[in-house]
């Protein structure tokens, strides 16, 4: 498997959004691409480019609103973006992004093999969804964390800290 580096759509959004990313950049953008690589895996087939949009967004509002209760400014960012690469269906994109960390089955081919790349890359590969660990290892080697998950971590502890009743907003049923 040739892993996925590059995409213009990805890169166009991140590059325009690279102040606000700015020294997490590369944790980011090789988080997105692990997972186009996953999703690409899971699906047999290249994404279409409304998922390559889904994964460009997904957590960016986490840098773009400021918060780990992300999902809505992350979605608001598709209809930005959009128009700028063509893509007409800014429903299918914004339900990839609002429900990609849904716990249970959305019933959408598409969306599911979102949330499980995702659920792949935040796990390390430990909750491969069926994915191989010699892929899994392929695309890290190509694409490494660079200290994505302690990221996640020093953020999602931040956030429980200031709204223990409700720790991880992004979770969906």
């Amino acid at each position: 498997m040739k892993v996925v580096t590059a995409h213009p759509i990805i890169d166009g959004v991140l590059d325009q959004h690279f102040a606000a990313i700015g020294d997490d950049l590369g944790a980011y953008r090789n988080h997105v691409y692990r997972c186009l690589n996953y999703h690409q895996l899971l699906l047999g087939a290249p994404p279409p480019d409304t998922a390559a949009l889904a994964w460009a967004v997904h957590d960016l509002g986490i840098w773009t609103a400021d918060t780990f209760d992300y999902l809505s400014p992350s979605a608001e960012l598709v209809a930005t973006h959009a128009t700028e690469f063509g893509i007409t269906d800014v429903d299918e994109v914004r339900l990839m992004v609002t429900q990609h960390h849904k716990l249970r089955r959305t019933g959408n081919r598409m969306n599911d093999a979102f949330r499980t790349a995702d659920l792949v890359d935040v796990s390390r590969g430990l909750l491969a969804g069926g994915i191989g660990r010699a892929s899994v290892n392929a695309i890290v080697d190509e694409l490494p964390y660079l200290g994505f998950h302690a990221f996640l971590a020093r953020g999602l502890t931040r956030h429980a800290v200031r709204h223990p009743t409700r720790p991880l907003p992004m979770l969906r049923w």
